[in-house]
Formats: structure tokens, sequence, C-alpha cells
């Protein structure tokens, strides 16, 4: 790029070819260039956007690899439809979650999106029932929209997950989670959760019925934790 000064600015600006006008012009030149690598962006807009690229590329191949991954740990190592529990041949397995904690894992599951609803529904139908009846979709939208630790208990979907969940635990050999522990605690012996319909408590009339976690129900003098 030619330098920008004009001929008065030349030591010698009678003779252009003089030494000392050719050593200004050059030293000029430089000073330009210099000026033009400070000015100019330190990457190509080209390079900006490959760089983007790989940026994006490197981040959708990190998430593909943990949605393997979790893909992965869902995958039982057996079969679950081949496992059997105490109860099965009746469908009378006794229930060791409560049904907020029931509706917790479906939802878990479903957010993996590895299963659609239907799906999900025939494999608890299958896992559950020696005929595998039909749950409908409303069945299961019903009870995930109920609250509490046995609300929902008598439903066909809360039965059926459990068993569904239990059989795809034990072929997966994991262990029993501390919340599992907990409930065989409590209602061990007594025939699980109590899968009843709502009931109702003789107490005072200042008294206050109260639920735990895990299902239990106590009465408080006078509505006083």
């Amino acid at each position: 790029m030619p330098a920008s000064f004009s001929v008065s600015d030349l030591p010698n600006p009678i003779l252009l070819t003089d030494p000392a006008n050719i050593a200004f012009m050059e030293k000029k030149q430089k000073e330009e260039e210099a000026e033009q690598k400070v000015l100019a962006p330190t990457t190509k807009p080209n390079q900006n956007k490959r760089k983007s690229d790989a940026s994006d590329a490197s981040t959708s191949s990190k998430k593909s690899k943990k949605a393997v991954a979790a893909a992965d740990d869902d995958e039982p190592t057996a079969d679950p439809f081949s496992v059997t529990l105490p109860g099965d041949e009746d469908g009378s397995v006794e229930i060791y979650d409560t049904c907020d904690e029931l509706r917790r894992k479906i939802n878990a599951l479903l957010r993996t999106g590895t299963i659609t609803k239907t799906a999900l529904l025939r494999d608890m139908s299958r896992a559950a029932y020696p005929d595998a009846p039909n749950i409908q979709s409303k069945q299961l939208t019903d009870f995930l929209t109920k609250k509490g630790a046995t609300s929902g208990s008598t439903s066909r979907v809360c039965y059926a997950s459990y068993v569904y969940f239990e059989k795809v635990r034990i072929a997966k050999g994991k262990a029993k989670s501390k919340h599992r522990r907990d409930m065989e605690e409590r209602w061990g012996g007594k025939g699980g959760l109590p899968r009843r319909s709502q009931e109702k408590y003789w107490c005072h009339v200042d008294d206050e019925v109260v639920q735990d976690a895990l299902g239990s129900v106590r009465t408080i003098p006078g509505g006083r934790l």
C-alpha cells in the first residue's frame, strides 16, 4: 500500500531518487503498515465463524455423549419382565414407595424422552398384571396430578408403576434407596403402603389430622405441631 505523504514532506523534493527520500518513504510505509495491523481485527470473520461452529459442535457432542450415557444407565442388565416378585401371580405385590415417589419416578423417566406415555403404560401393565390390561392415559394423568403419600394409592397406575420400577431396579442390580428402606421399616409386615380410599378419623374438634412423608397418619392435639 503506497505511503500517504506529499512531495513537500520529502527531505529532497527536487531529486526524488535521493537516498534520503527513499529512506524516508520506506520509514513512512512501515509506520502505516504497523498502524494498519493495530487497527485490523485479530481474527477474520470466517475464522470467528469456524471457531463458533467448532464450539457448537463440541457442545453438541458433549450433550450427545451425556444422552448416550443416560440411556445406557437406563438400560437394564436383564429383562425386567422376567423378574418375579412375591404376589405377582395374583396382583398383590406389596408397595414400598409412596405415591409421591412413584410420581417423581414416572416424571423423571418421561423427561428423558426415551419412552412415551403410551409405551410406559404398556410396559407397566405388562410388568404388573398377567393379562396386561390396558391402562388409559387419563388414569396416568389423574394419578400424576395428585399430591400426598397415599393420594392415588387405589389407582391401577400406582400398583403397576411400583411393580414396573421395582422389576427394573432388580434387573439393573441396583441397591434399594433410602426411601425404599424407610418404607420397608415403616410398612413391613403391614402389607406395604395402605391402598385404601380416603378414610375418616375420630378426633377432637380442635385436633388436626396430618400425614407424614411416608404415609403414616396421626392427630395433633389442638392442631399444635
